[in-house]
């Protein structure tokens, strides 16, 4: 009897620990560093310059899509 009690016990102890080890810490989370934050907006800044070209395209393609159509509704209309 003493020897389930004591069993019991040591699996309750190991159960609780493991429960409080994987509980969320938020107190452990770090804020970003100044290096990290410097990569951070080089990279936005990087990737709103090779995304540029392709807006604009995409832009100009609308234009021209727009126009055609223009042009078949006056023809459609003669």
């Amino acid at each position: 009897m003493k020897k389930m009690v004591l069993f019991t016990v040591i699996v309750l102890l190991f159960g609780c620990a493991t429960l409080f080890s994987c509980s969320n810490n938020k107190e452990a989370e770090s804020e970003k560093g100044v290096i990290e934050t410097f990569t951070d907006k080089t990279a936005k800044k990087v990737v709103g310059r090779l995304l540029a070209p392709t807006k604009k395209a995409r832009s100009v393609k609308d234009q021209q899509e727009d126009r055609f159509s223009d042009m078949e509704e006056s023809l459609k209309e003669q």
